[in-house]
């Protein structure tokens, strides 16, 4: 495995190698080198980051003899740089330089930025804690470097290639996955270097054997076993049958389509929900339940539901024949029985490990395919069954809420003889029994909470009925405590003690290294409602890793180089930062100019104190005790305030400031 990097500079050409095994490093800039040595190594998976889209071009370029020349390859680099689209104009781009065989290229290039990320490497590596510091050498340089120079853009370059070692780690999983997978399938090794949606698709088609895929019937809603008569079933079916008038109308471009109609808001037992092409989402605003208030939470989740619709309900994409069709059902049955094996005591270690390396690689096929579907790019794009896919989802959930709102209580299903004396069965003035409260459902899974000794016995025999008619599995999560700022940002702690949380405010608690961005935050709000512990004893704690206290920002490309402002002049840094809040009133802000405003017109970055203190060298291993100057209130200020966002606490409003005559 070799980890690579380039560095082009319209005069000089670096090449960085890391040997993940050897940890050795070996540093070309000599273009003839640089295409001898990848020719030596093409046994080899090189592993980058974003190489897909720049460092995997110019390797190619220079092993097939195109880019013969430091200013050709810096010409090459810049009009993949400035590229809108890497998917598609790529091979106009390509063109220019007589790169017309990219794609069949014999270098095995993994890009380990993996699919869907949005952040550069100097992010990652400053979320892990690493050097950030950025080389001072110019990329536009008109001359050749100095060997200061290079020495500088070496150094930069040996930084960059053990952080993409660092990501890969993090992703390792990921492509041990994919490895299994492309074995499995019997596929060319280079497939492990396609992303999960090309080898989702990939294996689903290899499947088909000629087989006329649009012989199957077209799915109607209207055939699903719901109770019909529940006015607010009703009137989302037709919801749904507006919206997908709408988006047939429109060929399923979302963009062209009335928004109104592809939205419902509507009351559910009490609780605002949102109907949408995504899901629902429905919850109550600032739900307080604590253990000392005796209550008991339960949490009903679907499992798997998306692969399940697909295969249950037929809805997988048209596109695939029968035999692919077969092929992801057994997928899906086989992870689920994983997953029923996977409780088993008697498993050894080495056991367990096999069986979650098998659900892993079918879990990134399954959770891949209802993305491919609606993506007109994909071979498999079929929006109308995904559509479909996602109302019968928020349909199933809609009608499992309302048998339960329904259900009859176990004292109303005995004799009357039987019933113990003065037993009140609790009726709500709808007629129905008044056993649980409605919390929140979010796409695939309800809260409730119990207000009768019965209500968990009701629960499971209404569930057990659906899951028959609906053929879908249920998971039941049983909780004494649910701290909930809105549906979509909540933490609690379940019966077997193991901590689960959701959003923004509370994510970065277990994230570990992933996004270390003022994780401070999230585990001081945490440990607050789940363990009792005061925000400021959290904060305070100068044990604390410095990683959870920082805050990794990068300005986008519509901005020039950022201004720290200083005491003694300001002070321009880089793109991308480590900030800290400090008590060193010389310490300014960070600041940042819009290429398209005057110059001279600063705007505060957004979320940064107003004092702050820049730190981009290496904190791996460091306590945050050991920075000085550091603004703990500013910390303790800002877990406070979502704190009071959970507690339904808002803030005081400021005095306006009257006029001066």
């Amino acid at each position: 495995m070799l980890l690579y990097d380039f560095e082009v500079f319209k005069h000089d050409t670096l090449l960085g190698v890391l040997d993940e095994e050897t940890g050795i490093v070996t540093q070309l800039w000599d273009i003839d080198e640089i295409k001898s040595f990848t020719r030596k190594n093409l046994e080899n998976i090189w592993v980058g980051y974003n190489s897909a889209h720049y460092d995997h071009i110019l390797l190619h370029g220079i092993l097939s003899g195109k880019l013969t020349t430091e200013d050709r390859v810096f010409a090459c680099s810049n009009s993949v740089i400035h590229a809108q689209d890497y998917d598609i104009p790529v091979f106009n781009v390509l063109g220019k330089y007589g790169i017309t065989d990219f794609y069949q290229s014999p270098i095995l290039s993994y890009d380990v930025m993996g699919d869907g990320s949005f952040f550069s490497l100097k992010q990652l590596e400053g979320f892990i804690g690493m050097d950030i510091v950025e080389s001072v050498v110019p990329f536009d340089i008109d001359r050749k470097l100095t060997e200061e120079e290079k020495e500088d853009v070496a150094k930069y370059n040996r930084a960059d290639l053990f952080g993409t070692l660092e990501r890969f780690k993090q992703r390792k999983n990921t492509f041990k996955t994919k490895m299994l997978l492309v074995k499995e399938f019997g596929l060319p090794v280079n497939y492990v270097c396609k992303t999960n949606a090309k080898l989702t698709e990939t294996i689903l088609l290899s499947q088909n054997r000629g087989v006329n895929t649009r012989a199957r019937k077209n799915f109607q809603l209207s055939t699903l076993p719901c109770n019909w008569d529940v006015p607010e079933i009703k009137t989302v079916f037709e919801f749904f049958l507006e919206a997908l008038r709408e988006l047939e109308k429109h060929k399923w471009e979302t963009k062209k389509c009335d928004k109104t109609k592809l939205s419902l808001v509507i009351d559910i037992l009490g609780v605002e929900h949102t109907f949408a092409l995504g899901g629902v989402h429905g919850g109550i605003k600032n739900y307080i339940c604590r253990p000392e208030d005796g209550k008991k939470i339960i949490w009903v989740d679907v499992s798997s539901l998306y692969p399940n619709i697909l295969v249950q309900w037929d809805l997988l994409s048209r596109q695939i024949d029968k035999h692919g069709v077969e092929a992801f059902g057994n997928m899906v049955q086989v992870r689920m029985d994983i997953k029923a094996k996977m409780h088993d005591e008697g498993l050894s270690k080495d056991e367990k490990k096999a069986l979650k390396d098998q659900a892993a690689r079918y879990k990134l096929i399954l959770n891949t395919t209802s993305g491919c579907m609606k993506d007109k790019f994909k071979k498999i794009y079929d929006p109308e069954y995904n559509t479909k896919m996602c109302m019968l989802g928020q349909l199933s959930l809609l009608d499992l809420i309302y048998r339960l709102h329904r259900a009859e209580p176990q004292a109303r299903l005995k004799p009357k003889w039987a019933l113990a004396e003065g037993e009140d069965i609790g009726i709500r003035a709808d007629g129905y029994y008044e056993y649980f409260k409605l919390i929140q459902s979010n796409t695939d899974g309800i809260a409730l909470e119990l207000l009768t000794s019965d209500a968990e016995d009701i629960i499971d025999r209404v569930c057990k009925d659906w899951e028959k008619d609906w053929r879908f599995s249920l998971e039941k999560t049983v909780a004494d405590n649910l701290y909930e700022k809105d549906v979509n940002n909540y933490v609690f702690k379940d019966s077997g003690g193991k901590v689960k949380v959701k959003g923004a405010y509370v994510t970065k608690y277990d994230d570990g290294n992933e996004q270390d961005t003022l994780s401070i935050l999230a585990k001081a709000v945490v440990e607050y409602f789940l363990n009792g512990v005061d925000i400021r004893t959290t904060i305070c704690n100068v044990e604390n890793p410095a990683t959870d206290y920082q805050m990794i920002k990068k300005l986008g490309g519509m901005y020039d180089t950022p201004t720290w402002k200083r005491e003694y002049g300001d002070v321009e840094v880089q793109k991308v930062n480590r900030i800290f809040p400090s008590t060193d009133l010389k310490n300014g802000g960070l600041y940042k100019h819009k290429k398209s405003k005057d110059i001279g017109v600063l705007d505060k970055v957004e979320g940064t104190p107003e004092h702050v203190l820049i730190y981009n060298n290496d904190i791996r291993g460091m306590k945050i005790g050991e920075l000085k100057d550091i603004d703990y209130e500013w910390y303790i200020a800002e877990a406070q305030k979502r704190v009071n966002d959970f507690l339904g606490i808002k803030p005081e409003k400021k005095p306006r400031k009257k006029k001066v005559e």
